[in-house]
């Protein structure tokens, strides 16, 4: 994220990293060029997991340390997000340089029925998985209706 200067108007950088997603979205690139710099955006698979009951989250995250990677959950919206360090040699001149460096950001929408509280993160191989259990859908339930008109409208008027 580039530093805020005194001259921006408030929102310029929420808006500029939002019009970088949407390019991201439509090239459906991992790297869009942004200010001489280039945003990094890991792969995700995201599915529905029968076995385990459970929404899973995969991204392909290789030379990441997980330290460096956060997750958090507000109002059924998982957001993931870190950074990959460069680590090169300070002699090294490269011929050709493919590997994205910096910051990153995924979003994913959850389904309601998501329990956040029981959900699980492993990072192996350069992929981290995040389980997240489904809340047992309550079964459908019958309410007794309990008449309170009795003696009105039964045509014994009284009067």
């Amino acid at each position: 994220m580039e530093p805020k200067r005194k001259d921006d108007p408030p929102g310029r950088q929420r808006l500029q990293s939002e019009v970088d997603k949407m390019f991201l979205e439509l090239l459906r690139g991992e790297r869009v060029p942004r200010y001489g710099k280039v945003a990094f955006r890991p792969n995700a698979d995201v599915y529905f997991d029968g076995s385990e009951n459970a929404v899973v989250v995969k991204l392909e995250l290789p030379g990441i340390d997980p330290e460096d990677v956060n997750l958090e959950v507000e109002e059924n919206v998982l957001r993931v997000h870190g950074v990959r360090t460069d680590q090169r040699h300070p002699d090294a001149v490269y011929q050709q340089m493919e590997v994205t460096y910096g910051r990153f950001e995924r979003i994913v929408r959850l389904p309601p029925e998501v329990d956040t509280a029981q959900a699980s993160a492993d990072y192996s191989a350069g992929f981290l998985k995040i389980v997240l259990p489904l809340r047992p859908r309550s079964k459908s339930k019958r309410i007794q209706i309990n008449r309170s008109d009795q003696g009105e409208g039964s045509g014994d008027d009284r009067s």
